[in-house]
């Protein structure tokens, strides 16, 4: 069946496909089969369960000049600069799910210690002890678990062990040990490889 998507939340991983037929179609994001995130208006192939809900779905093949058009605007991620690496992290913010290879981790990392540094300096140039940095640090704190949770997905370990890094020293020295190594190259119980 096809349908367009009428709304997706990543807080929810779930959506609504509006079908052909006029019926509306709840779905589950690991249900969505695609790479890059799904997104209101888009076209679908999907099935539909017993329960009524869609399966299985799938970004439709182009069939007109102007979607063919916006896929060639959309950047592959082999094009993509440091700082559009950043801009997908900031994207996925409230994204935990998934595998974030490590180019985009690390890319996100370098912008977010740039951003740390400009807070400090603003924060010495104004005088005002350090509300710059902290309010930089709340703002990114969700992006920087999301990331680093999405990069354990990558190479097969839950986001829990993120925790190991309230262990002093040792549990960061795992963390970024982790964080280095090399993604799985098949799907995982995160989904499929990120590269």
């Amino acid at each position: 069946m096809q349908g367009k998507i009428l709304d997706f939340s990543i807080q929810t991983n779930s959506g609504i496909i509006s079908g052909d037929d006029q019926k509306r179609y709840p779905f589950a994001g690991s249900e969505w089969k695609e790479q890059q995130l799904p997104k209101r208006g888009m076209s679908v192939d999907f099935d539909v369960n017993e329960q009524q809900q869609a399966v299985g779905v799938y970004a439709a093949l182009a069939s007109s000049s102007s979607s063919i058009i916006s896929q060639f605007q959309e950047k592959a991620e082999e094009q993509y600069s440091a700082f559009d690496w950043f801009l997908k992290c900031m994207k996925n913010y409230l994204n935990f799910g998934g595998r974030a290879r490590r180019k985009e981790f690390w890319f996100f990392m370098l912008f977010n210690m740039l951003g740390c540094f400009t807070a400090l300096i603003l924060d010495t140039l104004f005088g005002t002890e350090i509300i710059f940095y902290a309010i930089y640090i709340l703002a990114m704190a969700l992006p920087v678990l999301a990331v680093s949770i999405r990069r354990l997905h990558d190479i097969g370990k839950s986001g829990w062990w993120y925790l190991i890094s309230l262990i002093p020293l040792l549990g960061m020295i795992v963390l970024i040990i982790w964080f280095t190594k090399e993604g799985e190259t098949h799907a995982n119980l995160y989904g499929q490889p990120s590269k």
